[in-house]
């Protein structure tokens, strides 16, 4: 298992990625993401085959300093529960804090438990109890 950025050298392994959405992520708008400026896409390769996607955001802070934002992190179905999810974490964490960010951080829902599970054994930390998201469309 490889994890890495994903770049224009990997973009056609991404048309047979599946999510638990069954989104379709095609090559002219995977393109379009990675020109995005503070946009990183995230994979776990196995023998030719994604298995696992994430990507986020830098933010830059109006102190200088960086924070990363994490939106979304997929393992295949078949390969949930292996600790590919944890081990996807771990590499994005480290891999943004060689970038200079300090810190990094993601929104799920608690009934998400096996999301929640793999963050805590990444080292993912929620000790409040009155957080809430507000989502405008």
């Amino acid at each position: 298992m490889e994890y890495k950025i994903l770049d224009k050298e990997n973009l056609d392994l991404m048309e047979k990625f599946i999510d638990d959405e069954n989104t379709k992520y095609e090559k002219e708008n995977l393109i379009k993401f990675l020109n995005e400026k503070n946009a990183i896409g995230f994979i776990a390769e196995d023998k030719g085959k994604i298995i696992s996607f994430a990507y986020g955001y830098i933010l830059l802070k109006p102190d200088g300093k960086m924070d990363f934002y994490l939106h979304v992190i997929d393992v295949m179905k078949e390969y949930q529960n292996n600790g590919y999810g944890t081990k996807m974490m771990n590499f994005i964490n480290n891999y943004i804090k060689n970038l200079g960010c300090r810190k990094m951080f993601l929104i799920t829902n608690k009934s998400n438990i096996s999301a929640c599970k793999c963050y805590e054994k990444a080292g993912g930390i929620n000790n409040a109890n009155d957080e809430i998201v507000y989502v405008y469309k």
